[in-house]
């Protein structure tokens, strides 16, 4: 077993801390009001950090690197469906948590790639990245019936709604009871174009 310098864990901590802070509750949760993922995203973070340091501090195969890999993939959000911008803060909470708790890099390496990471995050979330799509919202929905002529699906669905419909993917089709299932991305009326 290899020790750990006290003041390394301790610098390494802090970096996380500040990493997770950063990612979770200023940049995530302020833009997208979800307490859950932003919880989730801080403790997986802070669980791969402290397991990553305590794995880092033996002398292991880089094999047992991959199984821990392969262990956090199999990870899934079951309860809801989370989204792909979720997903990918979980990722970069994910990235910095084993990257920063990983022992054999200078701190200051761990700073730049965690740096780099929660940068490039802030930058494509941001409300100037891909500008015209940002009021764009989602939105699954089942209509009575199996018409799927494209005309009637977007009118259909603007009424029930009362939405600017942008694209309408059909999902499933159902003939007892007749039902439609689709998936919906629109703008609220009142939104600018």
């Amino acid at each position: 077993m290899l020790r750990v310098d006290p003041l390394e864990f301790f610098a390494s901590l802090g970096v996380d801390l500040v990493v997770v802070v950063l990612l979770a509750f200023v940049l995530f949760y302020r833009r997208h009001r979800d307490r859950e993922m932003a919880i989730a995203i801080a403790s997986i973070n802070i669980t791969l950090w402290a397991l990553t340091g305590a794995l880092a501090s033996y002398t292991l195969s880089l094999g047992v690197g991959f199984a821990l890999f392969a262990v956090i993939s199999i990870i899934r959000l079951r309860s809801s469906t989370a989204t792909w911008i979720s997903m990918a803060y979980l990722m970069v909470g994910l990235g910095s948590g084993l990257i920063i708790g990983l022992t054999g890099f200078a701190l200051l390496e761990k700073i730049e790639y965690a740096t780099f990471m929660v940068a490039v995050m802030a930058v494509v979330d941001s409300k100037y990245f891909l500008r015209g799509q940002r009021d764009d919202e989602k939105t699954s929905l089942s209509l009575e019936g199996t018409n799927l002529d494209p005309d009637y699906l977007k009118s259909r669905v603007e009424e029930v709604l009362n939405v600017d419909a942008v694209s309408i993917k059909v999902k499933s089709v159902s003939i007892v009871p007749a039902n439609t299932k689709v998936d919906i991305v629109y703008r609220k009326r009142n939104a600018k174009g």
